[in-house]
């Protein structure tokens, strides 16, 4: 099935630096700009990762075309391909471990 990209579900991961060990903010921007390039989105979906610097912000942010979505809209939009949205971020999370793995060749 082919989605146009500004049909798609657009995921902006604030990934926080401690999740790289207690040097993680000198890799942060090395681990983003990798899992960039290395974690493969769902075809529905698109995938961006950035480091998550101020903690005000949210680590997840859905939007659709640059539109904001509400975690309910978010969860109404992964239902049309029979994802739920705990699954949907559990899945990246598990995703995010291994490219972390991957990363620091563990």
């Amino acid at each position: 099935m082919q989605i146009s990209d500004d049909k798609k579900i657009q995921l902006l991961y604030r990934v926080e630096p401690g999740c790289l060990g207690p040097q993680g903010i000198d890799h942060i921007e090395g681990f983003c700009n990798y899992a960039n390039q290395n974690i493969s989105s769902p075809y529905y979906a698109l995938y961006q990762f950035t480091a998550r610097l101020d903690k005000s912000k949210a680590e997840r942010q859905y939007s659709i075309n640059g539109r904001l979505l509400s975690q309910q809209h978010a969860q109404v939009y992964l239902a049309r391909f029979d994802t739920c949205i705990d699954e949907f971020e559990e899945q990246l999370d598990e995703l995010l471990t291994q490219a972390i793995d991957r990363f620091f060749e563990r």
